[in-house]
């Protein structure tokens, strides 16, 4: 397992496409396979297959020029043709809001390049807020 420039430049590029609704970025480095998985933020965002490629594309559009990011933190990592990476975007949305996902994506070599296959983002909250004091010790 080694580090990989590469990938985190094409998850930094992720979110600067988000930012400006450029939907290239999913045409370049998403997996047309059946088996792309999407699991996003809202409870319906649980995608996979054709309808995951058209979700990226559309949330792209969507997005873009509505919302500013910054990538706070980003690391990425290669074995052999799997790649993976991680992120802490701030998304500030154009009411000033800011928010901070959990973003984790798989990546693997297709075509001659990275295509994301699994794609994971999550709002933090609590364990006490999501379960009540069940998980308190």
């Amino acid at each position: 397992m080694e580090a990989s420039p590469e990938l985190a430049e094409i998850i930094v590029n992720w979110f600067k496409a988000a930012e400006t609704g450029d939907a290239s970025w999913r045409d370049r480095h998403v997996s047309r396979h059946a088996k792309l998985r999407i699991v996003g933020t809202d409870p319906e965002e649980w995608l996979q297959g054709e309808p995951a490629y058209r979700f990226l594309k559309d949330e792209a559009e969507n997005v873009g020029g509505k919302v500013q990011v910054q990538v706070a933190e980003v690391e990425a990592y290669r074995d052999g043709d799997v790649g993976w990476g991680l992120a802490r975007p701030i998304i500030t949305i154009a009411d000033g809001r800011k928010v901070s996902p959990r973003w984790s994506a798989v990546f693997i070599r297709e075509d001659g390049g990275w295509k994301l296959i699994q794609l994971h983002a999550s709002v933090a909250i609590g364990n006490e807020e999501a379960f009540g004091d069940t998980f308190t010790p």
